[in-house]
């Protein structure tokens, strides 16, 4: 028997601005039967944001809506017990054009208000097939430690394994600015409750390569998945691409993935069969991830991504850490400690693994592709730049930076490497405060290695430290913390 996990998105349950009960209906239906063949299933929604607005809308306190939604509640009832969904329609028309009324502009908002109501549904529509449900809202702080990790997967087990259906959403009332969605929440959920499969349910059959939807995508690599253009579509945050990406992390983390219709006949019952045609697949690369990877590898957010070079790569799977001169480009924004995913250069769809970066972004931009001796000389400019006893700003870079004067610019300029003139070029560049700033994080972020150049006092000169320890010191800078490294099978 499977664990599965359903992301149902804004789009596949959307009707002229509220929700497509029907569809919700025959789902939570799908997944009580599957849950009585002894599949567990957990249910990633969407949708309280789109309820919300529906209910503020309503002229008067969204009380004034009781009686509709009393009304709307009975009729799901007695379309579930009567498979007939044509009261069920009548019913949805009153939904179809509400009054004019104040709009919420801001998510969160229509999510505090949208929430309740949505969950009073799913219960009653599970209530109605026997199941009970349990709610887990999921913030950006419940995915930032491997303890909140653990905590969510051990609560998503203990639910699933008592025969409950976990309704798991993004908590858009306190969170609505995260970049987090509901197709990254369904990943790290996912992850956390080890689950085998991820069901992505969205408005079309599967993912097209072309906007008529005619050239159907039916398997792809996690590699493939990052590449392909789609037709984007969806009224949620995310549209195919959103969950083609999301699919991939997943099947780099040995979940397999499918994307199809919330409306396709048994949708549920057949995406637990992994002979069913059906949607399009993202096949899993290699088995799932042991407890003490998964959250680096498939929950922690990513702040950005470092490209690497093949050497860099074949060097990672050799089970070495990823040192500066097989970094080629940084993207993103991030402090040392962030997770960051680690692509290649040249093929940057490939998805190698992710980790913990040991330099700030800013430090690992003017650090990229420079060799042991190259990196001792930026960060000797660097601290001179930073020490040096004043002088006057017009003269400080020309003073400081003179090569006729300075043995590590004289190394830099006269070096055979793209990437120390291109380093040589950002330190003339700097201004004072960007100087400082830029001093003090390599000092936080790697003490020993700033106090080694601190206490020699070299750097004032223009020398790099010259002895034995110092120099292992500067061999030994690495991009990413050797522990937090995650490889994924090639």
């Amino acid at each position: 028997m499977a664990r599965q996990v359903i992301k149902l998105g804004s789009s596949s349950i959307a009707s002229r601005g509220g929700l497509a009960l029907d569809v919700i209906a025959g789902l939570v239906s799908q997944i009580a039967a599957a849950q009585r063949t002894g599949h567990e299933i957990i249910l990633v929604t969407s949708g309280a944001s789109r309820l919300g607005r529906q209910l503020i809308a309503f002229e008067g306190p969204t009380a004034g809506a009781g009686h509709a939604l009393q009304a709307l509640v009975s009729s799901v009832r007695s379309a579930v017990q009567s498979a007939d969904y044509q009261q069920l329609a009548e019913t949805l028309s009153l939904y179809a054009t509400p009054p004019p009324g104040p709009q919420a502009v801001e998510t969160a908002l229509p999510s505090a208000v949208g929430q309740p109501a949505l969950m009073a549904l799913y219960r009653q529509l599970a209530a109605a097939v026997g199941v009970e449900v349990c709610q887990i809202l999921v913030s950006r702080s419940d995915l930032d430690s491997p303890r909140a990790m653990a905590d969510l997967g051990q609560l998503l087990r203990e639910a699933t394994g008592r025969g409950l259906l976990p309704i798991v959403n993004g908590n858009d009332a306190t969170d609505p600015h995260s970049a987090l969605d509901n197709d990254q929440v369904a990943v790290a959920v996912a992850v956390a409750a080890e689950a085998s499969r991820l069901l992505f349910l969205t408005d079309v059959r599967a993912a097209y390569r072309d906007a008529e939807l005619s050239e159907r995508i039916t398997k792809l690599t996690p590699a493939q998945a990052r590449a392909v253009r789609v037709t984007g579509g969806g009224s949620g945050r995310g549209g195919m691409g959103s969950k083609l990406t999301a699919a991939a992390r997943a099947a780099c983390c040995g979940i397999e993935c499918v994307i199809g219709s919330a409306r396709e006949p048994d949708v549920v019952g057949r995406s637990l069969n992994p002979r069913a045609r059906m949607g399009t697949v993202v096949r899993s690369a290699g088995p799932r991830l042991e407890p003490g990877r998964r959250w680096i590898g498939g929950i922690a957010y990513s702040a950005g991504s470092v490209h690497v070079n093949r050497e860099a790569e074949e060097s990672l799977r050799s089970g070495s850490t990823l040192f500066l001169s097989g970094v080629k480009r940084v993207e993103g924004d991030f402090p040392a400690g962030a997770v960051v995913e680690l692509l290649d250069v040249r093929h940057p769809e490939r998805l190698l693994g992710r980790g913990s970066v040991a330099l700030p972004s800013a430090i690992l931009r003017l650090l990229r592709a420079l060799a042991p001796q190259e990196v001792a000389c930026v960060l000797s400019i660097l601290f001179r730049l930073r020490y040096a006893d004043p002088v006057p700003e017009a003269r400080m870079q020309s003073a400081l930076l003179d090569p006729d004067v300075y043995k590590d610019c004289q190394e830099l300029a006269s070096g055979t490497s793209r990437a120390s003139q291109e380093a040589l070029a950002q330190l003339a560049a700097l201004s004072a405060e960007r100087v400082t700033e830029l001093a003090d994080s390599l000092l936080l972020a790697q003490p020993h290695l700033a106090t080694t150049f601190l206490l020699d006092k070299g750097f004032l000169q223009g020398q790099v430290p010259a002895d034995a320890a110092a120099r292992r010191v500067v061999r030994s800078i690495h991009a990413v913390h050797r522990e937090s490294l995650v490889v994924y099978p090639a």
